[in-house]
């Protein structure tokens, strides 16, 4: 019988075995198809596309919202889908904002998470405005879920971590 076990690999190592032998940025198309494949893997029984956010200031149509428990239980997980993430936008960054306030304040036990191809992950820890913009909204609530196509993924809740170990199963 064979155990598996846990080490750590420093993030760059993480990114580049993930991104290993791919050139080309996956569409928004393939994004939402991992996605779901994630929130499945994850426990997020109950999902739902096109869900249309429009308590607040902003109306935010998400295209999966995975969710997973009953009641008072009950966690969901609003997504945003940038497939590229490679420079700053501020009109990106301003309406995520908006985004995460307004889900936030607005419905119990949801958050939001910002999609991506896991090839964002070295501009936005290497780019300062773009690295400074994702820092702050995931220091509101935000999660980061990086996604490479071949159902490898790394999720955030926490920007510091970004740069941390990651823990991987052999």
């Amino acid at each position: 019988m064979h155990l598996s076990s846990r080490r750590m690999l420093s993030p760059r190592t993480y990114f580049s075995r993930l991104n290993e032998g791919r050139s080309s940025w996956l569409s928004e198309g393939k994004l939402i198809d991992e996605c779901a494949e994630f929130f499945g893997s994850n426990g997020y029984d109950s999902l739902k596309r096109d869900v249309m956010f429009d308590e607040g200031g902003q109306v935010f149509n998400s295209l999966i919202v995975g969710s997973k428990g009953e009641g008072d239980e009950k966690e969901s997980i609003a997504t945003y889908f940038a497939p590229k993430l490679d420079r700053y936008e501020i009109a990106l960054f301003g309406s995520l904002e908006s985004i995460l306030f307004d889900i936030l304040d607005n419905y119990d036990s949801t958050n939001l998470m910002l999609v991506t191809d896991s090839l964002s992950y070295f501009p936005i820890t290497k780019i300062e405005e773009l690295g400074v913009a994702v820092e702050n909204l995931m220091d509101e609530g935000m999660f980061l879920l990086f996604l490479n196509g071949r159902s490898g993924y790394a999720i955030f809740d926490d920007y510091g971590k970004l740069t941390k170990p990651i823990a991987v199963t052999d």
